[in-house]
């Protein structure tokens, strides 16, 4: 673990073993395995249960849970246990407690996995290795998660739930890194899940709203060409629209749960925001402008 927080520090963004999802649901995070001081506030409702499984965790204050915080395992006794056989075999995870601490390194982190079949709602301490520690670590305990969905019909854009899923990408409290969950409709272009730098969160977010951060290093300028940023009716610009996303960002506040969106529209070059209960205003905004926004969203309480 400590060498992928080294490289990841030195390269910005490494690719991490492409893990199913059948051996993802098959073990969790002991909730004590990371120490206090560094988890920090995290989101209670995306810890998994599995001494209670397929119950849904409680919606926080204010609103029903996002999709992303609702655990599903369709996956079959015997699926769940070759997986975890599986994961064994791969030198991902070993039978029983961590060993003792030596100094600061950790050998592995402590975690529950799935009991033998015939045993209903078993389960078995493990340690987890390597980077299925890393992942499921930072999936059970996220300080925030974002998710990018896409709209079917973006020169008609509606609020509307059930748009597919671009990507995620959950941020635990230390180290500063963002762990990216890819969704199978990026065709493979990167693994299944990959650690980002803390400092290029912001960019990968905005990148997936349409934003090219990047591009010849003219970020400053996009959309600056395209004429004034003046607020106009939706209807009046929306066949431009060639991509419509929804950034929903989840922030852990004490126990509760701030969630924050943002809609971007993109299309000829150019980025709205579109506000409104109906979405009925789009705000022109640069790239820059755009990452700001993003950047926003992804601020701690301050009492946090």
């Amino acid at each position: 673990m400590r060498a992928r927080w080294k490289q990841v520090r030195r390269a910005g963004e490494v690719g991490l073993h492409p893990f199913t999802a059948a051996e993802l649901a098959a073990v969790t995070l002991d909730a004590e395995a990371v120490p206090e001081a560094e988890r920090g506030p995290f989101l209670q409702v995306v810890t998994p249960l599995l001494a209670a499984p397929g119950a849904p965790p409680a919606a926080p204050p204010g609103g029903a849970l996002p999709d992303w915080a609702v655990p599903v395992d369709d996956a079959t006794p015997a699926a769940t246990a070759a997986a975890v056989t599986r994961l064994e075999g791969l030198g991902f995870l070993r039978p029983g407690p961590p060993a003792a601490a030596a100094g600061a390194a950790r050998a592995g982190l402590a975690g529950w996995a799935a009991g033998p079949v015939g045993e209903p709602g078993a389960r078995q301490q493990v340690t987890l290795l390597a980077d299925l520690a890393i992942i499921t670590r930072i999936r059970a305990q996220p300080v925030w998660v974002a998710e990018v969905t896409v709209s079917p019909a973006p020169a008609r854009p509606r609020p509307a739930d059930g748009w597919p899923v671009l990507a995620r990408m959950y941020a635990p409290y230390r180290p500063r890194v963002g762990l990216v969950d890819q969704s199978p409709g990026t065709e493979g272009k990167l693994p299944p899940h990959v650690l980002v730098r803390q400092d290029r969160a912001v960019q990968v977010l905005a990148g997936w709203c349409g934003a090219d951060m990047a591009s010849d290093g003219q970020a400053g300028d996009a959309g600056s060409e395209a004429g004034p940023l003046i607020p106009m009716p939706t209807a009046e610009v929306s066949g431009a629209f060639a991509a419509v996303t929804q950034l929903r960002v989840a922030v852990a506040h004490g126990p509760s749960v701030l969630l924050r969106t943002l809609l971007v529209a993109t299309g000829q070059g150019r980025h709205w925001l579109l506000e409104g209960e109906q979405w009925q205003r789009a705000v022109p905004v640069s790239a820059d402008g755009l990452a700001g926004q993003v950047a926003a969203l992804l601020k701690l309480p301050v009492d946090a």
